[in-house]
């Protein structure tokens, strides 16, 4: 943040990116008064018509989240100039710094969707309108992405969610996101199946497609993203291949689900970001033995050294309400590698209630209070108070 001398805001800047020669970059054209926030208010107060200043202000309050205000100007933008013809910026699709060209109006019209989809309660409409007036681009995708997020993929009914998903995936047949998302929900409402199954193959094969070429363009030794390679250098994507299993399993194919798994563990099971969800999908697919062999005691005895591995573990099987006896030998690792962090010592607790241990279940909740730094004291204690509500119910 940076102040005058009168205490008023100039500009702020979101994050530090490296290299610090650029950031000071960033830093000197505040210093000079360039494109800040002040000197747009100044301009905007001057020529409240100014398309393109008005457009500065809604991405100067979007840097910082403040999506009420950044709305209030994305709006003045529409209703300047509704065609969108007064000017254009970069919309960042997220692709290793690929941009797209679009007008301001609907980058505007697409954050001003963003924002009733970010309310309580979310309201979709405005999304859906900005969907309904553009037919193509990466944007456009974006938009489809968020408000499957935020309302097709859990809250709309069946009915509606299925249109949304056909819609999205006839507009955007090769785009894996939508096939993806559209499995997503079928899993959800465990229907149709069969309709399921056919968009998760389809989805596999395109992003073998996608990285397959992304890693043929990628300078050698390097493969691009976290992706897995399998046998002739066949790229494959883990949750998909995860979620299809889970598909077979719901239509009673156990054996083709435990394979599918098994083959996404061969080219996936060396990313420890995925261990525990190849165990999650074993035990999805009634395949525990799977679960243990992949992420289980054996897994704990080689990661004992890091409380970074030791702790997902212990929080993961007291989730599952599963192997406990290794659950409780990881928490009490963990506290006594990092006692000084409380989310081992709330694992601990909920461990303890999951052993029907009520008395050192209660001493590991207390602990997790004590040391909880302020800024997470709140949190920690509904957390604890829950704990200690589960441990009072323990015959």
């Amino acid at each position: 943040m940076f102040f005058d001398g009168n205490g008023e805001a100039v500009d702020w800047i979101l994050g530090y990116d490296p290299p610090p020669d650029k950031f000071k970059v960033l830093v000197d054209k505040v210093l000079k008064g360039e494109g800040t926030f002040k000197s747009l208010m100044a301009a905007y107060a001057k020529n409240p018509a100014a398309v393109d200043t008005a457009f500065m202000l809604g991405r100067k309050y979007e840097d910082r989240y403040d999506m009420v205000k950044a709305s209030e100007f994305y709006k003045k933008v529409v209703e300047l100039d509704p065609k969108g013809q007064k000017g254009t910026t970069d919309y960042d699709t997220g692709r290793q710094g690929q941009v797209e060209k679009v007008s301001y109006t609907q980058y505007a019209e697409f954050n001003i969707g963003a924002a009733a989809l970010s309310a309580r309660p979310a309201n979709p409409a405005p999304m859906q309108a900005f969907l309904k007036k553009y037919p193509n681009g990466e944007i456009v995708k974006a938009g489809y992405m968020r408000l499957s997020g935020v309302h097709f993929l859990r809250t709309a009914p069946k009915e509606e969610a299925a249109a949304f998903y056909a819609e999205w995936t006839n507009r955007f047949p090769k785009d894996s996101a939508a096939l993806s998302a559209w499995v997503q929900r079928i899993l959800q409402d465990k229907e149709p199946v069969d309709k399921g199954i056919e968009l998760a193959a389809k989805a596999i094969a395109l992003v073998k497609l996608e990285r397959e070429a992304a890693a043929a363009a990628a300078p050698p030794g390097s493969v691009p993203g976290a992706i897995a390679i399998g046998p002739g250098g066949v790229v494959v994507n883990s949750s998909l291949e995860l979620n299809l299993a889970r598909l077979y399993a719901l239509k009673g194919e156990k054996n083709k689900a435990v394979a599918t798994v098994d083959e996404a563990f061969k080219t996936g099971g060396d990313n420890p970001r995925m261990i525990s969800s190849f165990a999650q999908a074993y035990l999805d697919i009634g395949a525990e033995d799977k679960a243990l062999a992949v992420y289980g005691p054996a897994f704990l005895q080689k990661s004992l050294a890091a409380a970074s591995s030791i702790t997902p573990y212990a929080s993961f099987w007291a989730r599952q309400d599963k192997n406990l006896d290794s659950a409780l030998e990881a928490a009490k690792k963990a506290v006594e590698m990092n006692p000084t962090a409380f989310v081992g010592w709330t694992t601990l607790a909920q461990i303890y209630v999951k052993m029907k241990n009520a008395p050192e279940a209660l001493k590991a909740a207390d602990k997790a209070l004590e040391i909880a730094p302020a800024a997470q004291e709140a949190v920690v204690q509904r957390l604890v108070d829950q704990i200690k509500t589960q441990a009072a119910a323990i015959k």
